[in-house]
């Protein structure tokens, strides 16, 4: 997905574009007038200036890897969203469990009409937050649509839904230099998230005993709704933190090695090269 933005960017495609007029110019001039020649009138057209050229590499491979971070971050924040409703809509089946239960239990006069309405009530909060929650993953596709070149509808469906976060293939503590900042940050965030998973399956084991206490009449409803609203909080929270300790990961990655992003930028010695894996071939129009 990365290469498919980076592949579709019109202002990459511009840049390169740039360059190789520029290596083009150059050797068209040295060959016109010849070294000895552009020696004799002094004409800088006829031997590249490598500063020149270096700048509009920098630019290019700069903005490759500002445009792969951009894509990395905006797929993630795609896959957290995703993963949130997927909670949701999980969490309102079991919501809607809840107020059959407590409807029974009220008709079988062993609880009152409030278990009901706050059964209904948490049915209807998750409801609203499951289409806010939709909203912000629709804004997300777009943006991310937009970086790789795509119609919304159709990453939606190449991207396909619920989707895991997915897990950098690197330790991010022994990537970041122990002099960087974020490395602290990006230690208390693994921290956090190994205490959230711990957390999580405690309240997952809370809610289990509630709902089974309210079926058997053993326990309130206000303790099954607590419960339920404790556990989903933790499990949202540890979606976040994956996430964000993801995101820290892939920035921290990628700014240790540019050497990919230099790929295809090497010096044009002939006018019209064969497309190979080492140049670049531009077609899109630039300004």
């Amino acid at each position: 997905m990365v290469q498919q933005g980076l592949d579709s960017s019109q202002e990459v495609i511009c840049r390169i574009s740039a360059l190789r007029q520029y290596d083009h110019q150059t050797a068209e001039d040295a060959k016109r007038l010849g070294a000895r020649l552009g020696r004799l009138l002094g004409d800088k057209n006829v031997r590249a200036d490598p500063q020149l050229r270096d700048d509009k590499v920098e630019r290019v491979v700069t903005r490759r890897v500002r445009l792969a971070r951009q894509i990395a971050s905006a797929y993630v924040e795609v896959r957290r969203l995703q993963q949130d409703i997927a909670l949701r809509g999980a969490l309102r089946a079991q919501y809607k469990d809840n107020a059959e239960v407590a409807q029974f239990r009220r008709e079988a006069g062993l609880a009152s009409a409030i278990d009901g309405a706050l059964a209904r009530s948490q049915d209807e909060t998750a409801q609203g937050e499951l289409g806010f929650s939709q909203g912000r993953l629709d804004s997300a596709m777009a943006e991310l649509a937009r970086l790789v070149g795509d119609k919304p509808d159709v990453l939606a469906e190449k991207l396909g839904s619920p989707g895991a976060i997915p897990d950098p293939p690197v330790d991010p503590l022994a990537i970041a230099q122990p002099e960087d900042p974020r490395r602290a940050s990006l230690a208390d965030g693994v921290l956090r998230e190994a205490r959230l998973a711990q957390a999580l399956q405690e309240a997952r084991r809370t809610v289990r005993d509630a709902r089974g206490a309210y079926r058997q009449g053993a326990g309130p409803f206000s303790t099954l709704y607590v419960a339920e609203a404790a556990s989903t909080a933790v499990e949202l929270a540890l979606v976040d933190a994956r996430a964000g300790r993801v995101t820290a990961t892939l920035d921290l990655w990628s700014g240790q090695d540019d050497a990919w992003a230099r790929g295809g930028l090497t010096p044009i010695v002939a006018p019209f090269p064969a497309p190979t894996a080492e140049t670049i071939t531009v077609t899109a129009a630039c300004d």
